[in-house]
């Protein structure tokens, strides 16, 4: 494990502009984190929907045009009507990959979580014809991985596009958790930070996979996620973090 994990911006950078937005995205590539995050959904017509709920009912501002609902549900025209706080409106994949660069336009590498099985498909895609197949040679320089608590989605990813890094999730590990980790192959597996273990990080060094550990949002979460030792660190607030932590490796990531 490194002496300083690599931060990953949760949503963007949720604890400084509305999370899951352009807004948020632009922010955390702005304050330096080594990888972003973002979530998908499906909507009913097939589009894909960077939201982190099933539902709009947390996100939506009070004064939106459309403030309820289950993404499923909903056409992607509707979504668009949704503003999500700050007056900022709920993206596409395309958009957060536009946004997801420094202020040299080197890309950051962004994890995508596939918060809807039915999206996996669609994510692929989008990345495939975003980079090209030989931009995901590498893990360590890939420019997007794709993330799931849902095995189902990353089996699809992996059918469709095995160059594409994969991460699989989880609050606690288990023995059907780490073994679904080996059968999908995984480059990283992400665990809560209060559920993790010593074991969990021992794993990882056994098998050389990666370990993400989420989410970091007070110093008791984070100094816990130091002691265990991972390569990536999922924080809400990247400015904060890094003042404790200290400027990020933006070097590739490297397998154990």
């Amino acid at each position: 494990m490194p002496a300083r994990p690599a931060l990953v911006g949760h949503r963007g950078a949720a604890a400084l502009d509305p999370e899951n937005t352009v807004r948020s995205f632009r922010r955390g590539a702005t304050e330096g984190v080594a990888l972003l995050e973002c979530d998908v959904h499906l909507s009913a017509d097939g589009h894909d929907v960077v939201l982190h709920d099933a539902t709009l009912d947390r996100t939506a501002q009070p004064d939106s045009p459309l403030r309820t609902g289950a993404v499923a549900e909903l056409t992607r025209a509707q979504i668009d009507r949704v503003l999500v706080g700050e007056g900022e409106g709920v993206p596409d994949l395309a958009a957060v990959l536009d946004a997801a660069r420094r202020e040299d336009g080197t890309v950051v590498p962004l994890l995508v979580e596939v918060k809807a099985p039915a999206a996996a498909g669609l994510v692929v895609r989008i990345l495939r014809e975003r980079f090209g197949a030989a931009a995901f040679a590498d893990p360590g320089t890939a420019p997007a991985w794709i993330i799931s608590f849902h095995a189902e989605a990353l089996r699809t990813a992996r059918e469709l596009a095995p160059e594409i890094p994969r991460l699989l999730t989880t609050t606690a590990t288990s023995p059907e958790f780490l073994a679904a980790a080996e059968d999908l192959a995984v480059a990283q597996i992400g665990v809560r930070i209060a559920d993790a273990r010593a074991a969990d990080v021992a794993w990882c060094l056994e098998h050389g996979v990666l370990l993400n550990l989420w989410t970091a949002r007070s110093e008791v979460e984070l100094e816990r996620a130091l002691e265990l030792g991972c390569d990536t660190l999922t924080v809400d607030d990247p400015v904060w973090a890094r003042a404790i932590v200290g400027p990020d490796p933006l070097a590739p990531l490297e397998a154990p």
